[in-house]
């Protein structure tokens, strides 16, 4: 009885967190997220291994149901300037740091190299692609080591080394 009557004050005095006008101004409009569907049980995991969580519920009948996560986040040139982003190799852990400015760019190994960004280009399927030389410095202008975005979120990008063929990760970096 204890515990029903704890819960139900819980509710009431969350019910009223959403009458304060500042926080229904902080957050959007309340929507629902499976329409019309008899949930009853939610699990948000990737059972797709594309690095974004999907939907997967049971049903009151003990159906099993899901939806996958669309990548909505429109990958542009627009997007990347100014942004800094963590790199890290899937297969052995090499890390990168990689810095997107209007004219391109730099990479910073993990040994203090540091190489220039010099093309900055979306390719005809919507994917992104830079480049940078093969030797480091700042002043190079050639183009040797190539690198695919496949996916990029609002703090994700997942690509591919073309030079190596090695998959990796890349988590935004964000300034405090």
């Amino acid at each position: 009885m204890k515990k029903l009557v704890v819960l139900i004050a819980g509710v009431l005095s969350a019910g009223s967190v959403f009458a304060n006008p500042s926080v229904t101004e902080t957050f959007g409009a309340t929507q629902d997220l499976l329409v019309n569907e008899d949930v009853k049980e939610l699990q948000i995991v990737d059972i797709n291994s594309d690095n974004r969580k999907d939907l997967v519920w049971t049903t009151s009948t003990g159906a099993v149901k899901y939806k996958l996560r669309n990548n909505n986040a429109i990958a542009s040139l627009e997007t990347l300037p100014g942004t800094r982003w963590r790199l890290e190799y899937t297969m052995n852990g090499q890390v990168k740091f990689v810095s997107f400015t209007t004219g391109g760019g730099i990479i910073e190994t993990d040994n203090d190299k540091v190489y220039k960004i010099n093309k900055l280009s979306m390719g005809e399927a919507g994917e992104l692609w830079f480049c940078t030389p093969l030797v480091n410095g700042l002043d190079r202008t050639d183009c040797a080591w190539h690198y695919k975005i496949t996916d990029i979120l609002p703090n994700v990008m997942i690509g591919t080394d073309q030079r190596t063929g090695a998959k990796w990760v890349a988590n935004k970096i964000v300034a405090e």
